[in-house]
């Protein structure tokens, strides 16, 4: 049995998740940023002050049994009245953890109801708020407003919690014990650093005999990581986890004139290939899904058009145990 932690959140998990738990023989944990403070995962976070639900939720729904009618129900968004722009899945967890008193019980419960095929973990016990300094020396306060695409911003100089937080418990053992850790793909800084962020992460990452696992992204985010070249991706990285990445997998797949021309209109690009440096590292192949991702009707967030396969990324990553 190989034991699988990926750290991070959103779209990028919910991928890797959803390719590697057809897997034989793995054993998964989730770990999912506890920062999330934007669309449905906000406001509930806001009226009830639980860990946001959006990550978990993800993470729970890649991770159910294939046929459960619970897991469509999870991904189900409200488009009318009060509710537009809900999550079926947030509200869920929401009243899970209002009724049994604890986050963890309402995780837990959640994994019963969808016979999930892993854990799902937060990387803190309280939600966190993410604080980003520039390096024109302003400050963004709230995962929502630094996933702006604001073009022109200032490059990110340190990204960190407000208040500092020590890494669960649960998350410190799943990686003490993983033979693989997985970042990305997903936001650089509002998905993947979000959740190395609590204190401790980092020395125990630096300190897992777990090879590490980078996924680069498939394109930059305006006000995020304009012009990051792979390298920029890979820096930031090894610097939050505390350690390099043993290996990194990077798309050299096609990809549609079209698609790039409409990245390029929000200003966002593949980032530049000049890993030449890293090659020992690097494996190009192709992992881009040949399916352009249509909008969810009342999702009140601008999601990416274009993702990696998750059939591709687990047949990629199987070859580093099998």
């Amino acid at each position: 049995m190989v034991n699988i932690v990926t750290i991070g959140g959103g779209t990028g998990t919910f991928v890797v998740l959803s390719g590697l738990r057809r897997l034989p023989e793995v054993s998964l944990s989730a770990i999912v940023t506890a920062a999330d403070d934007g669309g449905s995962t906000g406001h509930l976070r806001d009226a009830y002050g639980f860990l946001p639900a959006g990550d978990a939720r993800q993470a729970l729904v890649a991770l159910a049994e294939d046929g459960n009618v619970l897991r469509d129900l999870f991904a189900y968004r409200f488009e009318k009245s009060e509710v537009a722009g809900h999550n079926l899945g947030n509200l869920f967890l929401t009243a899970l953890t209002d009724l049994l008193g604890s986050d963890a019980a309402a995780l837990e419960e959640a994994s019963r109801i969808l016979r999930v095929a892993g854990k799902v973990i937060m990387a803190t016990d309280t939600p966190a708020t993410l604080k980003a300094t520039l390096e024109d020396g302003s400050v963004v306060m709230n995962e929502r407003e630094i996933d702006e695409r604001i073009a022109g911003r200032s490059r990110i100089a340190e990204l960190a919690l407000e208040t500092s937080l020590s890494v669960s418990l649960a998350a410190r053992t799943a990686i003490e014990e993983a033979d693989l850790i997985i970042l990305g793909p997903g936001d650089l800084y509002t998905s993947s650093i979000a959740a190395l962020l609590p204190s401790g992460m980092k020395e125990t990452i630096a300190g897992s005999k777990a090879r590490l696992v980078y996924v680069t992204n498939l394109f930059t985010k305006t006000g995020q990581t304009n012009g990051y070249s792979v390298s920029d991706h890979v820096r930031e990285i090894a610097r939050y986890a505390g350690r390099e990445p043993d290996v990194i997998f990077l798309n050299d797949g096609r990809l549609s004139q079209e698609l790039l021309d409409r990245y390029a209109e929000e200003e966002e690009y593949p980032p530049v290939d000049d890993s030449i440096d890293l090659d020992a590292r690097v494996q190009r192949m192709p992992l881009v899904s040949v399916y352009q991702v249509p909008a969810v009707p009342g999702d009140p967030l601008l999601r990416s058009l274009v993702r990696h396969d998750p059939a591709k990324l687990a047949a990629a990553i199987s070859t580093l145990f099998v």
